[in-house]
């Protein structure tokens, strides 16, 4: 049986086989990428992901600078009700990358 993984965080959850964020009974419209960049994140909770390594798992072989990844955590913080001041969700590391500092719950489940 297929198991789905939502993860779940503050009054937030990431529906991950269904590529989708809720904000409590509210779904969140996200574009592809901003939700590609939200699921590197919360998948890594807790530790420094480099923008390097940002960029490598979302765009893969695609060069892009760091002013586009700087967009998009800005549209994520922005849907979150985040402040790069006072973060409570994604904390900026200067000049190396972002840590995602809100715990995460991982739910599994079934596929129907």
């Amino acid at each position: 049986m297929a198991m789905s993984q939502t993860l779940v965080f503050g009054h937030c959850r990431l529906d991950v086989g269904n590529e989708s964020l809720w904000r409590d009974d509210e779904r969140v419209p996200l574009r592809p990428k901003t939700f590609a960049v939200l699921r590197y994140l919360v998948t890594n909770p807790g530790r420094l992901v480099t923008k390097e390594e940002l960029l490598d798992n979302v765009w893969h072989n695609v060069v892009v600078d760091d002013e586009l990844l700087r967009g998009y955590v800005r549209e994520l913080r922005q849907l979150l009700g985040d402040d790069v001041t006072a973060p409570k969700f994604i904390e900026t590391v200067a000049r190396r990358g972002y840590r995602f500092i809100k715990y995460v719950r991982r739910f599994f489940i079934p596929d129907r």
